[in-house]
């Protein structure tokens, strides 16, 4: 060993490793920001860093060999050593050099490692996913900035026909994430990614932007902006617009715009952007919040149209989330403020997915309903929620498998989103695929273990499966989630289900609740209007499910009483005349009555 340390002295291999090494990290440095600037892929610096990285042994051996007096004193095995590194070097080269089929391969086994399916389908080439740009202002307040910058850009790119856009629960979900562009494409079914940085002072705004072929690890295209702050739908305008030239596609308006009115004063749209934010969220407070914010916004520009239909999206939603507003009263402030954004702006799509949703809730206005929600998805192509609330209407009204249809587009633009797996899963419980809906929100929870939303759904099918052992324990984390209050519930409905309880006291005590009484914590209910019946008929009661129905079904207007009705679970219900009368007055068909029935009449 001290022979060994005196040789590497005489070939001074120390000094030679600390000057390659700083060589080598300057090197870097440098050429990290001249890719940035050109568009360089990403797989360039990674190579470049490989390279170094046998370099540096290339290097050891020409210390050794050219050592002080230039003597030679390697012994045989040693030599053998160093070519089998640089040998193993230049492998690791190959594999990673950028356009080689093994690095494709691997790429593809990496993806899919772990997860036991078959690699997805390529992603559509004209898809993209507008990641949430970050906040550099040096304040935590000025977040909502920088998440509505993101969201403008996103609904600009979305108003492109040609374009898929994820939406914005889904790519917001990567929020802080630090997993590698190909992986988050794969996650949200998109090909390309846009991510940027927003850095907001007093009066101006500076925007970076780059976008990414997450296929391929290239910077397809990068710019910065920096503009005074009234001119920040002109910047978003510039970028969607340079993207559409790099996908070959063509942004809506014959003058290359976003065609939607835009504030015009800049407080106005920051109490907007809040009001977004807090919309996102949902939840009792934080949309209540959301009117306050968006009334400011009102207030301050009554001509700016994104106000009121901020106010529309948050009103039509309000009774499914706070007991505080009746529908009458929600529906009444839904229809004001979407008609008054349309006055102003006809190029919204929100408006028309309110009016649609309010259509939905009259009788004989359904197909009404359908042609304002296909108008939303005509002005905005990838509109998720459009495609989730048509589903709806659609499977609730009769039409199960275009309803499935719809919302199985809704999932691909928006994969992550709790609210439109709980609904996806709900249309194929409808249709009794309970394996089906149970598979929707596994990746949901996995991630989000406390997603009401997909509880709610996860726990149904689990139950109508026949497993009342995990059906208890997922509608008992329910409960502690959504209703800490329900849980003895819980317990009494489980232990009459499984023969422990009174049956018949557990569902009439169930047929009392009120249509919002599962938004309400001091109820004791936990089960949404629409599961109720299908419950009472487990529990042996089925005229005790239709009174129920006949209780609250005609004047419904949340469109709760369809999804009811549609129930497979429901069984020989489905067969009774009073049944069969209901479904005809509430404006709907029974999608299993011919299967059902047929044999009986």
């Amino acid at each position: 060993m001290d022979d060994f340390i005196e040789r590497l002295k005489q070939r001074k291999l120390v000094q030679w490793s600390l000057a390659y090494v700083a060589a080598a990290f300057a090197l870097i440095q440098v050429l990290d920001i001249v890719a940035q600037r050109f568009g360089w892929p990403e797989q360039t610096i990674r190579v470049v860093i490989v390279v170094l990285g046998v370099g540096f042994f290339v290097a050891i051996v020409l210390a050794w060999y050219h050592g002080e007096r230039g003597r030679q004193q390697t012994s045989g095995v040693e030599l053998l050593l160093l070519a089998l590194v640089l040998a193993i070097g230049g492998a690791v080269v190959w594999r990673l050099a950028p356009g080689k089929p093994e690095a494709a391969l691997a790429a593809t086994k990496d993806a899919s490692a772990g997860t036991g399916s078959a690699a997805a389908p390529p992603a559509d080439p004209h898809s993209i996913a507008v990641l949430p740009f970050v906040n550099m202002s040096g304040d935590k307040d000025n977040e909502y900035f920088s998440d509505g910058v993101s969201e403008e850009l996103l609904n600009v790119l979305a108003r492109i026909p040609e374009l898929q856009v994820a939406a914005r629960t889904s790519s917001f979900s990567f929020k802080g994430d630090k997993k590698e562009a190909p992986e988050i494409a794969q996650a949200l079914h998109v090909r390309m990614l846009l991510e940027g940085s927003v850095r907001k002072q007093g009066g101006t705004v500076r925007i970076t932007a780059q976008l990414i072929d997450a296929s391929r690890g290239y910077h397809v295209w990068s710019n910065t902006y920096e503009r005074e702050l009234k001119d920040i739908f002109a910047i978003q305008d510039e970028i969607a617009n340079a993207i559409a030239g790099e996908l070959k596609v063509k942004i809506v308006g014959a003058d290359g715009s976003s065609a939607t009115s835009a504030p015009h004063n800049v407080d106005a749209y920051d109490f907007y952007l809040r009001g977004l934010a807090l919309w996102q969220m949902r939840g009792e407070a934080n949309l209540w919040q959301a009117t306050e914010q968006f009334e400011h916004a009102a207030a301050l520009d009554p001509q700016f149209a994104g106000a009121f239909a901020g106010l529309a999206i948050t009103y039509i939603i309000l009774p499914d989330y706070s007991v505080r507003i009746h529908y009458d009263e929600s529906t009444r402030r839904a229809r004001d403020n979407a008609e008054r954004a349309l006055a102003l702006d006809p190029a919204l799509p929100e408006p028309y997915i309110v009016l649609g949703y309010l259509a939905d809730g009259e009788r004989g206005r359904a197909a009404t309903a359908q042609a304002l929600y296909r108008r939303a998805i005509a002005i905005r192509p990838s509109f998720a929620s459009a495609y989730q609330w048509l589903g709806n209407s659609l499977w609730g009204r009769g039409s199960i498998d275009a309803g499935i249809e719809m919302l199985e587009r809704a999932s691909v633009l928006d994969p992550r989103s709790a609210i439109i797996a709980n609904n996806h899963a709900l249309a194929l419980i409808s249709a009794g695929r309970y394996a089906e809906a149970n598979a929707l929100c596994e990746p949901i929870l996995k991630a989000i273990p406390d997603s009401a939303l997909c509880l709610e759904s996860t726990f149904f099918a689990t139950l109508l499966l026949g497993d009342l052992g995990e059906a208890r324990k997922l509608t008992e984390h329910f409960a502690d989630v959504n209703n800490p209050h329900a849980r003895e519930e819980v317990r009494l409905l489980f232990d009459a289900l499984e023969g422990h309880g009174d049956r018949h006291a557990v569902a009439a005590r169930l047929a009392t609740f009120l249509p919002q009484s599962a938004y309400d914590p001091t109820s004791g209910n936990l089960y949404p209007s629409y599961i109720i019946p299908t419950l009472l008929v487990l529990l042996g009661e089925p005229r005790l499910a239709l009174a129920n129905l006949q209780a609250w079904a005609y004047t419904d207007k949340a469109g709760q009483s369809e999804w009811a009705t549609a129930m497979l679970a429901l069984g020989p219900l489905h067969c009774d005349p009073e049944f069969v009368a209901l479904v005809k007055r509430i404006d709907s068909s029974d999608p299993h009555y011919a299967t059902l029935c047929a044999a009986k009449h």
